[in-house]
């Protein structure tokens, strides 16, 4: 059996590769769940973020994570070896039942949840049912199609929802761009599937690529389809490329001929934070067009981590092209524990970033109140709340 090395921390560890259904290693983690990073942040909610799996079998020819370069991350981006976090979801059970306060959790941030090694070992259906059994919202972000038990647990639980990335109608493209996904026409059903049971459906078109995928037409009837499957919001990005492997990025993007590499160099001029963005006004053009369309359509409408250089500083772009509160489309105040189940903490629209009053109780997260404020929650953060509203009950 083959082996594979990872150094952790200076020491190195050996774990057995195993072949089936896609090459991985087990691993026990001790990692927590935790909310944003720090740095410049656009995500107007809190969120628990969580991903049973470091490395990704989807394989998207874009994926900013093969910039990660240690542990398990380096692992998957030089062996194409996926990290499988061995009884992760009791872990998350065990740190949810060591707090009072919760946000939505988020399946998952820089993997997919659903990808081809999950049909072994079901993490993430075991994870959702975790939240679901405490009546913590959840949602997930997926290029695969959605198990049926996942659709069956969100749909017991009032704020948690599904997304669906759905970056071009092209069957052929898609397969150029995702390898490892699922067909057009099966993510497209996955909107239907959800909204058949009532879920709030989420339709990502996060990125979008420059000359390849932004004609307005194409744009224009893959939204209006999204919509006629049952999605009720837009999340659009135009595709950025980390520094450390722009090199890589672009290599990859020679499938679609030496004027396109060409092109991307030229376009490919703005530099902010670890990322080279595409120029500010070709961007301005494509997210215009994007919100009008949803406007006429009903839609509602955000962009995921969008922002423009003003005086040497990263603004987001939210607050001209969004028309909606939340960035993801729905409104999900915080919850606090009600014995052995959660409950919403407050009526709050949940948009934490923007918020002035905490309404819900948690003073940290009236972000709004200072631009300067901490944005980037831990664990210990959700127990040091959970230990204020203790106070604060029995104060009452």
């Amino acid at each position: 059996m083959k082996k594979a090395k990872v150094d952790i921390c200076g020491k190195l560890k050996e774990f057995e590769i195993i072949e089936e259904p896609y090459p991985h290693v087990v691993i026990n983690t001790k990692k927590e769940l935790h909310g944003w990073w720090k740095g410049k942040r656009e995500c107007t909610g809190e969120r628990l973020l969580i991903n049973p799996y470091n490395g990704c079998s989807i394989d998207c020819i874009f994926c900013y994570v093969k910039g990660f370069s240690w542990s398990y991350f380096k692992l998957f981006f030089e062996e194409k070896v996926v990290s499988v976090c061995w009884d992760f979801d009791k872990i998350v059970a065990e740190q949810l039942d060591s707090i009072n306060v919760a946000s939505c959790g988020y399946l998952s941030p820089v993997t997919d949840p659903f990808q081809d090694i999950n049909s072994k070992y079901n993490l993430s259906e075991k994870i959702i049912e975790v939240f679901i059994e405490r009546n913590i919202p959840i949602e997930f972000v997926t290029k695969q199609i959605i198990p049926d038990r996942a659709i069956e647990l969100i749909k017991t639980q009032i704020h948690s929802f599904g997304q669906v990335s759905i970056l071009t109608q092209n069957d052929d493209l898609r397969k150029l761009f995702v390898p490892g996904g699922a067909s057009t026409k099966d993510l497209f059903e996955n909107l239907e599937r959800l909204a058949s049971k009532g879920i709030f459906a989420v339709c990502r078109i996060d990125p979008i690529f420059p000359y390849l995928t932004d004609k307005k037409m194409d744009l224009l009837d893959l939204i209006k389809r999204a919509k006629d499957s049952g999605a009720k919001h837009i999340v659009a990005s135009s595709l950025d490329i980390p520094k450390s492997i722009y090199s890589h990025i672009i290599d990859r993007f020679s499938i679609f001929g030496t004027s396109v590499v060409y092109d991307y160099k030229r376009l490919y001029t703005e530099p902010i934070d670890a990322y080279y963005n595409a120029k500010i006004d070709y961007r301005k053009k494509l997210f215009s067009f994007l919100r009008e369309t949803c406007d006429s359509l009903g839609l509602s409408f955000a962009l995921c981590m969008e922002y423009e250089l003003l005086d040497g500083k990263a603004i987001g772009l939210n607050k001209e092209f969004a028309n909606t509160k939340n960035c993801e489309g729905i409104d999900i105040p915080i919850y606090i524990r009600d014995g052995k189940k959660f409950r919403p903490a407050s009526s709050c629209d949940g948009a934490c970033l923007n918020c002035k009053e905490a309404i819900c109780g948690i003073e940290d997260l009236a972000m709004a109140k200072n631009p300067d404020s901490k944005k980037d929650f831990k664990l210990n953060d959700y127990k040091r709340w959970s230990k204020k509203l203790e106070f604060t009950y029995m104060l009452k």
